[in-house]
């Protein structure tokens, strides 16, 4: 219980004095999106799937993709790129995903469930789509690494080209068309033919995630030096509503599923728009700046624990309460800040730390 108690002075303590080293609007918008994703996979949203579902799935996973874009640096080593990038996506996994299998194992072998196979397990870890492993908001790790260092490699052969910015911004819009055509044209096949996964590592989805990793990087200066303004942030926010209410398109990568080719990717980049509009505003407020940017900075941890904590707690409070909504709220709150706990204690853990931390920041430390 102490222990406890400390991890949570801690906690507070980095709300309280510690400030960010990069942009703030940008840990924000980190922030928001996190909390978005966790809001996401809530029961009140994922029960229902109505139009809160249709909001934020139509938005918020390439919120995420845009949000890495800005960060690739293309004057980085290939090798020294991918070592960083899989330290961070690939290790916090596998580790946690192998332990996971770990107790199924030994729950099976104590109590005798028929369950599935080591081997088939294995093999979906490997395959890491959503329908193969065990927490489904997992996939997006190994995606996003996959992504990434594929985008990197674009970027580095587009170095030396005149018009550079001209021929990224070509190559996105031609990423993100065959990546639409691929959902709209040639996944249905498969889907006729039998429930589909997906290609290993969600590669059927590349083209789509690249492009808004690419739009990332390419905008990343102005970005970065963002201003509020007031103005276009109700035009923007008056133009997704619209959007919204006249067609009704939404998202769902992990599904396969993206709606109206032209109504979604405006829909995608309006929501992104709002999301960096709001952050830079938010900036302004000390106390919000520094709550939303340390949930951003422990995203990564959210987003690999909230779906079971926020199912687990949805599951146990509604034995106590029946008002859905105080549940939907409290479980939404558990999801969010238990995992910053994990996180805090991960960070005092040294074998925690080697196995779920960047060991970029355990040497920081």
């Amino acid at each position: 219980m102490r222990r406890f108690e400390k991890i949570t002075i801690v906690i507070f303590l980095n709300l309280s004095f510690a400030m960010t080293t990069r942009n703030a609007t940008i840990d924000i918008a980190r922030g928001i999106g996190i909390i978005l994703v966790v809001l996401g996979h809530n029961w009140m949203v994922t029960h229902e799937k109505g139009e809160l579902f249709r909001i934020i799935f139509s938005f918020h996973v390439p919120l995420f993709f845009f949000l890495s874009g800005l960060f690739l640096n293309d004057s980085h080593r290939v090798k020294q790129f991918i070592r960083s990038k899989a330290d961070v996506l690939l290790k916090p996994y596998l580790v946690v995903l192998t332990f996971i299998g770990i107790v199924k194992l030994l729950k099976a072998i104590v109590i005798s469930t028929e369950d599935t196979s080591p081997l088939t397990y294995l093999f979906g870890v490997i395959y890491a789509t959503g329908d193969t492993i065990a927490w489904m908001p997992l996939w997006f790790l190994p995606h996003l690494f996959l992504a990434s260092v594929i985008s990197m490699l674009i970027l580095r052969t587009t170095i030396d080209l005149k018009n550079r910015a001209a021929w990224i911004c070509f190559v996105s819009s031609l990423l993100l068309s065959i990546g639409i055509y691929s959902i709209e044209r040639l996944l249905p096949t498969f889907y006729d033919m039998n429930r589909w996964a997906g290609l290993p590592w969600s590669f059927d989805l590349m083209p789509i995630s690249m492009a808004f990793i690419l739009f990332g990087f390419l905008l990343r200066e102005q970005t970065k030096l963002m201003n509020f303004r007031l103005s276009s942030l109700v035009i923007s926010t008056i133009a997704f509503t619209a959007l919204h209410y006249y067609f009704n398109e939404t998202m769902d990568l992990n599904r396969r599923i993206y709606g109206n080719p032209l109504i979604s990717s405006l829909q995608a980049v309006i929501g992104i728009y709002i999301i960096l509009s709001i952050s830079s505003f938010l900036q302004r407020f000390t106390t919000l700046r520094r709550l939303l940017a340390y949930i951003g900075s422990g995203s990564l941890f959210i987003l690999i624990f909230h779906s079971v904590i926020q199912e687990v707690a949805f599951l146990k409070l509604s034995r106590i309460s029946h008002n859905n909504y105080i549940n939907v709220m409290v479980s939404l709150f558990i999801g969010v800040s238990l995992p910053l706990v994990i996180l805090e204690i991960t960070k005092r853990q040294r074998y925690l730390a080697v196995l779920l931390l960047p060991w970029k920041s355990q040497l920081s430390r």
